[in-house]
């Protein structure tokens, strides 16, 4: 009888703490709509992310070609964890990569850039990354929009909402973000790569001469939630 009792318990809870999880995601309107939006980009990507099966990650790659987003699909085999760029560092499981050949058009000291940027320079990229703070587990088929969705469990505070260009975004470095349109349908920016250009002109970039990037003031939100604006390098996309 007791066992039965125990049984019923442990039911009970685990199906409490079900129901408790769900009804949090259900309020996170943020971390909900970013996974709906996200999904609906993908439909809407003429070419899909393709598989990097060795390091395990998916590669969203700009529709001009000279930019992508890389996002953790799972890490298969914990004694390798991740896989590594030719430097043999971990590969990270957030990533934006793009061409550097613009930006050293415009004045950019190769020197001068941070160390742990200059790994991939030999092949003409310039790269931010970070990790995440857990291990993705699926239930169902690993897809890239699944992909997603477990970085939004894993490490909600890297999701965001901007208000002023009505889009979702996960942030990669500060100030660095890959974004999408809340509603392609009434956005003509329905993905938008982003840098913090401050970098770049420290290492004697002139922001205004980058071709295939703007360089504008964005409006944004400070750490205290006030409008501000700030300088920003933007790679728009419309999709539709």
């Amino acid at each position: 009888m007791k066992k039965v009792l125990l049984l019923v318990a442990l039911v009970f809870v685990g199906s409490v703490g079900f129901r408790a999880e769900a009804a949090f995601w259900n309020t996170d309107v943020v971390g909900s709509g970013a996974v709906t939006s996200f999904a609906a980009m993908l439909d809407a990507l003429e070419s899909k992310p393709v598989e990097d099966e060795m390091n395990g990650l998916w590669i969203l790659i700009a529709p001009d070609g000279d930019a992508a987003f890389w996002f953790r699909k799972e890490v298969k085999d914990a004694s390798s964890h991740m896989g590594h760029d030719m430097d043999g560092k971990q590969m990270q499981a957030l990533q934006i990569w793009f061409d550097a050949e613009p930006f050293v058009k415009a004045g950019l000291d190769l020197n001068k850039l941070p160390s742990e940027m200059k790994s991939m320079l030999e092949v003409g990229k310039i790269m931010f990354g970070r990790g995440l703070s857990g291990t993705p587990s699926y239930e169902g088929e690993v897809t890239p929009a699944a992909s997603f969705e477990q970085i939004v469990k894993l490490d909600r505070d890297l999701i965001g909402y901007h208000t002023a260009l009505d889009h979702y975004g996960v942030t990669i470095a500060p100030g660095t973000l890959f974004e999408w349109a809340k509603d392609m349908d009434k956005n003509d920016k329905d993905i938008v790569f982003v840098l913090d250009p401050q970098i770049f002109i420290d290492a004697g970039v002139d922001p205004t001469k980058v071709e295939g990037w703007v360089f504008d003031k964005v409006p944004v939100e400070d750490e205290r939630g006030r409008a501000i604006e700030a300088d920003k390098f933007l790679k728009p996309f419309n999709l539709k």
